[in-house]
């Protein structure tokens, strides 16, 4: 079972995910190149969220609309196509985890420390602990 540790900031567990075009199976050669970005590991976030300038930067193609619901209320956003990883270690080495084919919702508000919201669409794989003695989270799946 692969692992994960995530570091406490004031803003929440910050984790590095990968998203990428979708490599469909089997795996495409050459293989999509991967942006790797922040997020913060929501557990009141349904869908894992990217910014648009993420999916523009990639070429993430828009699969339909849908509502995200945010802070200030409802929102229209984007619903992207597109793979997303995390990078667990195994064996010492680091491993990329894919989660093929994800409907990945659109972000409403930029943040300067993170581009996306890692949400129970992923989370709900596995078990999300939080620590706060030790000032860190943890992902098993």
């Amino acid at each position: 079972m692969p692992c994960i540790t995530i570091p406490l900031d004031p803003l929440g567990p910050i984790i590095e995910i990968g998203i990428s075009l979708p490599g469909g199976f089997p795996q495409a050669n050459p293989a999509p190149p991967i942006q790797w970005i922040k997020a913060i590991a929501d557990t009141g976030c349904t869908h894992t969220s990217i910014h648009h300038s993420v999916a523009a930067k990639l070429g993430l193609k828009v699969l339909s609309k849908g509502i995200a619901n945010t802070a200030n209320g409802p929102a229209a956003a984007n619903i992207y196509h597109g793979d997303m990883f995390l990078r667990p270690q195994i064996g010492g080495k680091p491993f990329e985890w894919r989660y093929a084919d994800r409907q990945l919702l659109e972000l409403a508000q930029n943040h300067p420390k993170y581009d996306a919201l890692l949400g129970m669409d992923i989370l709900s794989d596995g078990l999300f602990s939080v620590n706060g003695a030790l000032n860190c989270a943890t992902f098993c799946w």
